[in-house]
């Protein structure tokens, strides 16, 4: 699965799905900024006009395609761009506590009162 992002620079940037569930972003890398953690690892990367990517992000949200329904763990510098590490999106299908009653009391959301 491979889809296009356009920043608002009107830059391509393309995200593939490997079988790993890595993603193959590919672009242009001239101007970026890079963030690490305390292990020299990639955790964010923002190319000049976007997209805006760092660890914990869910990458759907970014590319709006289900397909990458996984979380960003990390990246890694490849010549075409970066490699994303990534992790499954967890969640119950059965958890509904979203839909929850709800009492404001004193401006505070309560949703356990009953």
């Amino acid at each position: 699965m491979k889809v296009q992002y356009e920043n608002r620079y009107g830059d391509i940037y393309t995200f593939e799905l490997n079988k790993d569930n890595s993603i193959n972003w590919e672009g242009p890398f001239q101007f970026y900024k890079k963030g690490e953690d305390e292990n020299k690892n990639i955790i964010m990367v923002d190319p000049s006009g976007g997209p805006f990517l760092e660890k914990g992000k869910m990458l759907s949200h970014i590319v709006y395609d289900d397909s990458f329904n996984v979380i960003i763990e990390k990246f890694v510098r490849t010549k075409e761009g970066f490699t994303i590490i990534t992790k499954p999106h967890e969640y119950d299908p059965n958890d509904m506590s979203h839909l929850a009653d709800t009492k404001i009391i004193g401006g505070i959301i309560n949703t356990t009162e009953k």
